[in-house]
């Protein structure tokens, strides 16, 4: 994760601009002209809006009318020909054979060591063409097409993803392109023509809330994202930024590569943190072992059952809660006031149970909606159940340890999802 103060307001670096220089999504010249504040979020090669105006009231538009958010950063690979099913099916750990053109569904994809490299969307968008959003996986992908009549091509660049999300998002969309979305079921597609430009909605999104995601071609993406807030001004429509959005995923339960576990795969990584091979999990680990059939041959299927079917003793995904005040008086007496809570923690501290390391905690924030600081965390089975509590060990923004703070387990999510309903 790396923030920047910048004033950038180009679509991509400028003639003879170093190696590293970042690029403004398809969205870019709407969203800076909206941005008050100097803060951008580096994304992969991008740089998105961290934060209109503040967090809090960027997160109370997710959560009590709608947000436009510019996802465009998440890597995007289509996999395309005749025997494309079958290599999507392969790969990913649940059953891909029942989807529909025009249907995406969510999905986990491993290592043969029953690893995750990555979790995403996998959109089927014509008889034979596939296109999935999650860790950048490219690599990974064209290594496993060997044999098969299928191409696999890396279309980061060629789409914005403009998130609506919030209650209001259904009145917004129909504003927008003059037609009711109501009957748009969660995880499916569709066509739409927003500012003279065609693009395809999914209802999905990463904030627990009722949406949508617009996939707009690079050239149309300012004027869809204009037309679309003019529309929903009359329902509180407000740009929401990446810190807002991190907030709403981690009270909506939502993990997140290299935020909370290290993909184990050979691409580069498209988040600017340090990762490290040792948090590395698996989905029964990481709490997505309803998306894997071991009745089907998948990649990584093998070591899958073996842990499945062996002493259910690993780590089991889980919500921490924490008395804010307690961290906050812990890194004022470290000199870390600042950093504390200053954002979603992206790392991993060490949890403790009578002395000895028992497992690890992520995603450390404070919840506006729930008045009080969260996490996620990675404990034994005997202290997953909710009431349980560990000692979690607090770092400032350089990662040294600054002290341990008690944490009680609760069930996720920490807020009720509503994404599918309606």
């Amino acid at each position: 994760m790396s923030l920047m103060p910048t004033g950038l307001n180009q679509m991509a670096p400028a003639p003879g601009a170093p190696a590293g220089a970042f690029w403004g999504t398809p969205f870019h010249s709407a969203t800076a002209a909206h941005n008050k504040t100097t803060w951008w979020y580096a994304w992969d090669k991008y740089v998105i809006p961290d934060a209109y105006t503040d967090m809090p009231s960027e997160l109370r538009a997710i959560r009590g009318a709608a947000a436009l958010i510019d996802m465009s950063p998440l890597p995007k690979m289509e996999i395309a020909g005749p025997e494309a099913h079958r290599l999507v099916n392969r790969l990913m750990t649940r059953d891909l054979s029942a989807i529909a053109v025009g249907q995406a569904m969510y999905a986990p994809w491993c290592n043969e060591h029953g690893l995750l490299i990555g979790d995403g969307l996998v959109f089927r968008s014509e008889e034979q063409r596939f296109i999935i959003s999650g860790e950048a996986s490219h690599a990974w992908f064209a290594a496993n097409a060997t044999g098969l009549d299928v191409q696999v091509r890396d279309v980061s660049d060629e789409f914005g993803v403009l998130s609506l999300q919030g209650p209001r998002a259904f009145d917004v969309l129909a504003a927008a392109t003059g037609r009711d979305w109501s009957a748009l079921k969660f995880s499916a597609m569709a066509r739409a023509r927003i500012a003279d430009v065609d693009l395809f909605v999914a209802r999905q999104g990463f904030t627990g809330e009722r949406g949508f995601e617009l996939w707009v071609p690079r050239d149309g993406g300012a004027a869809v994202w204009n037309v679309v807030y003019e529309a929903g001004e009359k329902f509180g429509i407000r740009p929401a930024g990446e810190y807002a959005v991190d907030v709403a995923r981690v009270e909506a339960g939502l993990i997140l590569v290299s935020a909370d576990y290290t993909g184990a795969g050979p691409d580069q990584r498209c988040a600017h943190v340090q990762v490290a091979a040792d948090l590395t999990v698996t989905p029964y680990q990481a709490g997505l072992g309803k998306f894997v059939d071991l009745g089907r041959d998948f990649v990584g299927r093998d070591a899958l059952a073996r842990e499945q079917g062996g002493p259910q003793n690993g780590r089991r995904l889980v919500g921490l809660r924490y008395d804010a005040a307690e961290i906050l008086r812990l890194a004022a007496a470290n000199s870390a006031l600042g950093t504390a809570l200053s954002r979603v923690y992206w790392g991993s501290m060490t949890a403790w149970k009578d002395g000895a390391v028992v497992g690890r905690a992520s995603s450390l924030c404070f919840s506006p909606t729930l008045r009080r600081a969260i996490s996620f965390g990675f404990l034994p089975g005997d202290l997953a159940e909710p009431g349980a509590s560990v000692d979690v060990e607090m770092k400032d923004d350089s990662g040294t340890g600054i002290g341990l703070v008690c944490a009680e387990v609760t069930r996720l999510p920490f807020v009720e999802l509503k994404r599918s309903s309606g």
